[in-house]
């Protein structure tokens, strides 16, 4: 049986857009888009959590974190159920450069894997032809 997983996510703002990791799904190749960060270690503050993924991710420091809310998602991905416990805080990068850039690569360094990170504009996010998860996650930020 699965475990539930505890991820730790960052809402960052540039005027009316978001900092998205964009992905696509292996199952459809459609794109997805969902905020940054990761998964929580077992001692470790969520806080802490969303700190620390953002300086393995993109070496950058979030600061001033503050928690939104926490949410729920029971999900299909590459054929596999998932179940996340989310812990979204809106934070600001103390490091000007993504701030200046449309978007820019990342490594996740357990997989060793490259991602992609844009800024999106929070109507994109909100139509219904672009999927973004979780909405709600959007209706609990200030915008």
């Amino acid at each position: 049986m699965p475990d539930i997983r505890v991820v730790a996510l960052g809402a960052v703002q540039r005027r009316n857009e978001l900092l998205v990791q964009e992905m696509e799904s292996p199952e459809t190749g459609d794109l997805f888009y969902r905020l940054l960060g990761g998964g929580v270690e077992c001692g470790e503050h969520s806080r802490e959590a969303v700190v620390r993924e953002f300086d393995e991710e993109l070496a950058v420091e979030l600061v001033n974190p503050t928690q939104i809310g926490t949410f729920e998602r029971v999900f299909s991905y590459d054929g596999e159920t998932g179940h996340e416990i989310w812990r979204v805080y809106e934070g600001q990068l103390r490091e000007a450069w993504p701030y200046e850039q449309e978007s820019f690569t990342f490594v996740e360094p357990e997989l060793g894997t490259e991602h992609l990170a844009r800024w999106m504009p929070v109507e994109r996010l909100q139509d219904d032809n672009t999927t973004f998860y979780a909405p709600e996650v959007l209706d609990a930020l200030e915008l």
